[in-house]
């Protein structure tokens, strides 16, 4: 049941990272944040399952979003 429940709160961050509006790069910044917060939480869920191919995709789109994380506050640094 607890394996389930950390599912549920990876699922929920990342849909409330697809609830922002991404044409501005704080709002995009909020999005990259929260679905790295929900990788991360699906990256323990896929180990403890254990469904690695959960994991292993997780652990690629936590690496893309954090590359593009850094990008939009790199961006952001340039227009302050």
């Amino acid at each position: 049941m607890l394996i389930e429940i950390i599912g549920i709160v990876a699922t929920l961050f990342v849909i409330a990272s697809m609830c922002f509006k991404t044409t501005s790069i704080k709002g995009s910044i909020i999005m990259r944040s929260l679905n790295i917060v929900g990788s991360v939480i699906f990256v323990f869920y896929g180990f403890l399952l254990p469904a690695y191919s959960t994991g292993i995709l997780n652990i690629v789109l936590l690496l893309v979003n954090c590359y593009h994380l850094i990008t939009l506050i790199n961006e952001l640094k340039k227009q302050s």
